[in-house]
């Protein structure tokens, strides 16, 4: 019973550099992929629905690494006048609570397009509510913005698994280039 134990053991030895390769590949190649999307975020075309009542509002949480630059389109599905709004962090908690804060960017209107830069690394938010008129009604708004900046979560993460993907394919290769030079050389 321990000798095949044993024999098995031996066995997964001799896929270890193909399992480390092929682990250390995926990633290396997650990471270049989440390094790659730190760089643009956004979305495209998707629907802020926001309630009816003068208090509701939609918004877009964005951080950034660094100064950036965001912008975008908007339109009202139903022809209703929206305010836009962006705000740093602190600006939108008070926003948030009492309906009045700082913003960095405002417009209105039923549809347009807007285009801010973010002064540094930190959290902003996007934000879409109700304009004049529209208040007791049931706003959807289409909603397109990309920023041109880092995403910090990406970068980091992205980061993360690039780093044991290289040092596993190192790995992986010294361990297979060890085997081919026992095996060439004469006993």
């Amino acid at each position: 019973m321990e000798g095949r134990g044993s024999l098995r053991a031996i066995a997964n030895l001799r896929k270890a550099p193909r399992v480390l390769l092929l682990v250390g590949g995926v990633l290396f190649l997650s990471g270049q992929a989440l390094l790659a999307a730190s760089f643009l975020q956004g979305t495209q075309g998707t629907v802020a629905t926001i309630p009816p009542g003068p208090t509701w509002f939609f918004p877009y949480h964005i951080k950034v690494l660094g100064s950036s630059r965001m912008s975008g389109q908007f339109a009202d599905l139903t022809g209703g006048v929206v305010n836009v709004y962006v705000f740093g962090e602190t600006q939108y908690e008070w926003y948030a609570f009492i309906g009045l804060g700082q913003t960095l960017f405002s417009a209105n209107g039923s549809s347009g397009t807007f285009a801010i830069d973010l002064p540094s690394s930190g959290t902003y938010y996007l934000v879409f509510a109700h304009g004049t008129g529209s208040e007791e009604s049931r706003q959807e708004v289409r909603v397109s913005y990309r920023v041109a900046g880092i995403e910090p979560e990406f970068i980091t993460v992205g980061s993360a698994l690039i780093a044991p993907g290289i040092a596993l394919v190192a790995v992986g290769l010294w361990i297979r280039e060890r085997r081919h030079k026992r095996a060439a050389s004469p006993t």
